[in-house]
């Protein structure tokens, strides 16, 4: 019994110091806040002011020296006293001298610190009473969003007294502006020699008209960083707020820029892209604060700006190439974002636009093959515009992958075909496997548009005996 009373009476024990009993232990209270990474400079550290409360784990005996820490943090670049102080009547117990940018100061007791109930704080120079005077300390130049600075307490006299030991957070740096980008897919118009687009998509960003292909860029603000600790924007209405120059956003669009008249920032003049743009595959659109729209976390819904590319249309004398433009958006200070400072909000290599063929797709759900039967595909194109034609087959193999087979062009008003026999071929080709007596399935790719192209597919069992295989058309109905 005497046992048990024992562990009883020592689970008590530390209950109570779990709970802020008299038992507790010491306690640091640093603010725990965010800063915005856009307002540290490269070169000057950010001034900020601690708002902090200590109370100890149990009394401490004048002469004792306390060490106050800072990681991530500095005081200030001139010596300054540092006083501890107890609330609320603003007595002083202890003091000492922060040398500049030092990541520590000794604080001497000049009188005892009571145990835990009663606060304390640390302030520069003197004590004040109400608002006591916050902490000053300076976050060093170039600090990235992630770092956490973090305020400790803990005794020169007998390190690691845990009636002196506390730490706590100051604050924690994090990106005040993010983005979302949302690519485009258009599709390049045969009919006009692939000068132009097919529309799409309506006019909801992302989409596509005959001369525009329209990415969409949403750029938001994490206001719930106080208000002093981030960079001011002003909203006018939800989603349309801006930032003070000369802050600005370089977009750069990368790819093939052939049939391109211009790339544009919602209504942003567009800059005109020149021979040397597309020599050198790549054009920089910068955008002035003002003009940068911004929407606040809060903001329901998300307003996104368009990115657009524009073609030159009929009236150019070079088509647009197939495939895929990526973007780079950075944000660069010299305003109330400092001057130096510079940060991605879309990382270079990011697909913004999409181009592609306006061509067609055949799902061929059953293709099978084997003694005494045979699969034929026919196709037929009236397209006779250049470049059209080409097949390419996507071939489900049994281990759940897609072999790429091209299967040839069509001359225009004569008939291709494609056999299961073949199909199955090019799988084993490449190491793959799949059973025609059982069946397959493929998506096959006609470079014209859908309405030039005709598709037929049949299952033959000996002579004259053939059943007719659906084929399906991507976005559209089964062809019987």
């Amino acid at each position: 019994m005497t046992k048990y009373l024992k562990i009883f009476l020592l689970s008590v024990a530390v209950i109570g110091l779990l709970s802020g009993s008299a038992f507790a232990a010491a306690a640091l209270n640093a603010g725990n806040t965010k800063l915005a990474a856009e307002l540290v400079s490269p070169t000057v550290g950010f001034p900020i002011g601690v708002n902090n409360a200590y109370e100890t784990g149990g009394p401490i005996a004048a002469t004792t020296v306390l060490r106050v820490s800072l990681t991530n943090a500095r005081f200030p670049a001139v010596a300054t006293p540092v006083v501890i102080c107890e609330m609320p009547i603003g007595q002083q117990r202890g003091d000492g001298l922060a040398a500049a940018n030092a990541a520590f100061v000794d604080i001497l007791l000049t009188e005892p610190l009571a145990s835990a109930g009663t606060v304390y704080t640390f302030q520069p120079n003197a004590c004040v009473a109400a608002p006591p005077t916050p902490l000053a300390v300076a976050i060093p130049a170039g600090t990235k969003a992630g770092a956490v600075a973090t305020m400790a307490v803990d005794s020169v006299t007998v390190p690691g007294d845990p009636n002196v030991v506390a730490s706590a957070t100051i604050l924690t740096v994090v990106t005040q502006f993010s983005a979302t980008l949302q690519s485009v897919t258009s599709k390049i118009d045969f009919g006009t020699q692939q000068k132009d687009f097919v529309p799409s998509g309506g006019t909801t960003l992302p989409f596509t008209s005959d001369l525009d292909s329209n990415a969409a860029i949403t750029i938001i603000s994490d206001d719930s960083i106080p208000l002093t600790n981030r960079i001011l924007v002003n909203y006018p209405a939800p989603c349309q707020g801006t930032i003070a120059g000369p802050n600005t956003l370089d977009i750069t669009i990368t790819g093939d820029l052939n049939g391109l008249a211009s790339f544009a920032y919602d209504a942003v003049a567009p800059v005109a892209i020149a021979a040397a743009d597309i020599t050198a595959g790549k054009k920089l659109l910068t955008v002035p604060g003002p003009s940068i729209l911004i929407c606040s976390t809060t903001d329901t819904p998300k307003v996104a700006q368009k990115l657009d590319l524009a073609a030159v249309g009929t009236t150019g004398t070079t088509a647009i190439a197939t495939g895929i433009r990526t973007l780079q958006v950075t944000l660069k200070g010299g305003g109330v974002i400092p001057a130096g400072f510079s940060e991605d909000l879309v990382a270079a290599g990011t697909a913004s636009h999409i181009f592609q063929l306006d061509a067609t797709q055949y799902y061929v759900q059953l293709i099978k093959g084997g003694p005494g039967f045979e699969t034929y595909i026919k196709l037929q194109s009236k397209s006779t515009i250049a470049g059209a034609n080409g097949v390419n087959v996507a071939i489900l193999a049994e281990d759940g992958s897609m072999v790429a087979f091209p299967a040839g062009t069509i001359v225009p008003g004569t008939p291709l075909t494609i056999t299961g026999t073949e199909l199955a071929a090019a799988v084993v080709a490449t190491g793959k496997s799949v059973t025609p007596i059982n069946g397959f399935a493929a998506i096959i790719t006609v470079n014209a548009p859908n309405s030039d192209v005709f598709g037929y597919a049949n299952i033959c069992y000996g002579v004259g005996d053939c059943k007719r295989v659906p084929l399906k058309v991507a976005g559209s109905t089964i062809i019987e």
